[in-house]
């Protein structure tokens, strides 16, 4: 059993990682519950989506009970870290995204909840870099999919995860699935974690 929150903005494709795992867990015979909040923007706005996998009976999670909370965008994350459980993992994504307010120049980008990241040992990815290497910034969300799937913390087995990036990505599956073995090479210390 497994409670992950998945936080980042419109357009990072937050919802399609969330749809990816969700589908690599029905592939496995899992139980999977999924739940979403968008912001007042489809491109731009926030979004946070909560998804299980296990015997549970709702897809909310209770805060401080997430096991993993993968953040697509640096405040974003911070905004959502109260979801995480004590233990938790926490995999940020090196990326910044600047609010409406900050763009008008009505407020700076804010530092002060950044720092609660690295106060519980957040795991920075440079999944923006990595997919820039890569030929497509589209795909910094399945190279965040890799990164979580090298936790060892997905009860999902490689085969089913990567059967739902053919599903899920159909004529892209190639730069994806190269996407998510880049990502898992972004945190070797972190492979041999118990499930």
């Amino acid at each position: 059993m497994v409670s992950i929150v998945l936080a980042g903005v419109g357009g990072q494709g937050v919802i399609t990682v969330a749809n990816l795992i969700g589908r690599a867990a029905v592939i496995d015979g899992k139980n999977v519950l999924m739940t979403e909040l968008h912001g007042m923007a489809q491109r731009g706005g926030r979004i946070l989506v909560e998804l299980r996998i296990g015997n549970y009976k709702s897809p909310i999670i209770p805060d401080g009970r997430a096991d993993v909370l993968l953040g697509f965008e640096e405040l974003e994350a911070a905004r959502n870290i109260h979801k995480l459980s004590e233990n938790g993992i926490l995999l940020v994504n090196r990326r910044r995204i600047h609010p409406v307010p900050r763009i008008v120049k009505v407020m700076e980008y804010p530092e002060e909840p950044l720092v609660q990241l690295e106060r519980r040992g957040a795991v920075f990815i440079e999944a923006d870099s990595i997919a820039l290497q890569l030929g497509n910034k589209k795909v910094v969300n399945t190279i965040m999919a890799g990164s979580l799937f090298s936790t060892g913390m997905l009860p999902l087995s490689e085969d089913s995860l990567k059967d739902a990036i053919r599903e899920v990505f159909a004529k892209y599956s190639d730069i994806n699935m190269r996407a998510f073995e880049e990502g898992r090479r972004t945190l070797p210390a972190l492979q041999q974690r118990p499930v």
